[in-house]
């Protein structure tokens, strides 16, 4: 198997390219790819690998785990898999973001470090907004399209000869989800674990 961890987005999301070494099938995994820097760097390693993007792969719904899915689905055709406990999420975010200002304080800006975040809804467009008040951060919610396949505990991913099983984790999300490979000794926890910590428990 083939891995090419990303960091993207503008709160820095850990985002992997697998790929099948015998097939060259790929699936890309928690995509918040953004900037035209991003972009290149992302389709300069499938084009250099000559891969074949298959799959764009959600271990949950947060705005910076899908923020590429529109743009990859657009790009290459690749199919979006998710659980079905996060999925209807997907379409419509700006109503979590909403929601979820409702229940808990927001974070401290990622830039700045103050407590200083608000959501600008945009109800009319359905997009939402998180901006900072004290500096220049603004953080766009990408709506994505709707799941193509929605997944369950212990489905299994087929990317060329390699398998991806569904490890359903949830906690940080309803429908958040590990993707265990057993014969490579590989997990690709999402959000579930974090360096010595794991994800908070969010709605």
């Amino acid at each position: 198997m083939l891995i090419k961890p990303f960091i993207f987005g503008p709160i820095e999301t850990n985002c992997y390219l697998a790929a099948c070494d015998k097939t060259l099938d790929a699936v890309i995994i928690d995509p918040d790819i953004r900037t035209g820097e991003e972009k290149e760097k992302f389709f300069g390693e499938i084009n250099r690998q000559h891969m074949k993007l298959k799959y764009i792969v959600n271990t949950h719904h947060h705005i910076d785990h899908t923020g590429g899915n529109a743009m990859l689905k657009q790009a290459t055709g690749a199919e979006i898999l998710i659980h079905e406990l996060d999925a209807p999420v997907l379409y419509e975010q700006w109503k979590w973001i909403l929601k979820t200002n409702e229940t808990r304080k927001p974070p401290p800006c990622p830039v700045c470090g103050n407590d200083s975040l608000f959501t600008d809804i945009l109800e009319e467009q359905r997009q939402a907004n998180l901006r900072c008040r004290d500096c220049s951060f603004i953080f766009e919610v990408i709506p994505s399209p709707p799941a193509d396949r929605l997944l369950h505990q212990d489905d299994v991913i087929n990317v060329g000869r390699i398998e991806f099983k569904v490890i359903h984790t949830p906690g940080h999300s309803p429908g958040g989800i590990c993707l265990y490979v057993e014969k490579e000794h590989a997990i690709f926890t999402g959000d579930t674990l974090f360096s010595l910590s794991v994800g908070r428990s969010d709605t």
